[in-house]
């Protein structure tokens, strides 16, 4: 008798705590498409910039013991000759859980901090594109993480994937990687409303998967695709590259200097 009841209390209180999750994660959700919609009035995908010289890319890297603790790293690039001419890195605390689809409401508030910091201490160096590890246009709502980050940031900004974001099966069916055999060859994609989302790039004659590229904000998706090629040395943009070199090496240091990871 006295074990049902204690099997009655937890069949009970796990309905209560799903519930909560359930409702929290409803209403979360509900949130941020009301501030996605009304960002994505603001948002520009023509070119809108004098010049583009200094290229930045920002990438996060995680903790192992811990996904909520990471380091983000900003590097700025000259984008004549591909060398790092200004860098930031700080340790954070992601405050918002993950949810496909919201990636910008997790890493976007970050990003924004460490390009203030950047323009704080190396304003000649501030970046006249960036360029985001995520999607732009190439999203559900056509409004990724690059989306976000360069209309709350104001900067013109870039969506590089390494990974095809199936927005539908539409999407899906049309990925034929094989069309891509020399460097700069690309296929776009578009949507199942017929809207061209982003494209499949092929950066260097070394890299055996593509990149995805998609507008963010303030650039258009054939100079989107012009500036990342210009940006490979490899597979991946140099300024994303090296951003997750650093973040990952400044974690690898501070793990063997305090004998964990950070909290």
């Amino acid at each position: 008798m006295i074990a049902d009841q204690y099997v009655l209390l937890f069949l009970t209180a796990l309905v209560i705590v799903s519930t909560y999750y359930l409702c929290n994660r409803f209403f979360k959700v509900k949130y941020y498409d009301l501030i996605q919609n009304y960002l994505h009035h603001s948002v520009s995908f023509f070119d809108d910039f004098s010049r583009i010289r200094y290229v930045g890319g920002v990438d996060i890297s995680f903790s192992k013991s811990n996904n909520n603790s990471a380091c983000i790293s900003l590097v700025v690039i000259d984008s004549e000759t591909l060398e790092t001419v200004a860098s930031h890195s700080e340790f954070i605390t992601m405050q918002v859980d993950y949810i496909p689809g919201y990636l910008a409401f997790r890493e976007a508030p970050h990003i924004r901090n460490v390009l203030q910091r950047l323009k704080k201490n190396s304003p000649s160096f501030y970046p006249d594109i960036l360029l985001v590890d995520g999607n732009g246009r190439l999203h559900k709502k056509e409004f990724g993480l690059a989306c976000h980050t360069g209309v709350v940031c104001n900067i013109p900004c870039i969506g590089t994937a390494k990974n095809l974001y199936l927005v539908d099966d539409y999407v899906k069916s049309q990925y034929c990687p094989d069309t891509l055999l020399l460097p700069g060859d690309s296929f776009d994609i578009m949507n199942s409303t017929g809207n061209k989302i982003g494209c499949a790039i092929k950066t260097t004659e070394g890299s055996s998967k593509p990149i995805f590229v998609s507008e963010g904000h303030r650039v258009c998706l054939q100079t989107a695709k012009e500036i990342v090629l210009k940006c490979c040395r490899y597979r991946v943009p140099e300024p994303i590259r090296l951003a997750d070199i650093l973040s990952r090496k400044i974690l690898r240091d501070d793990e063997n200097e305090n004998g964990n990871s950070i909290n």
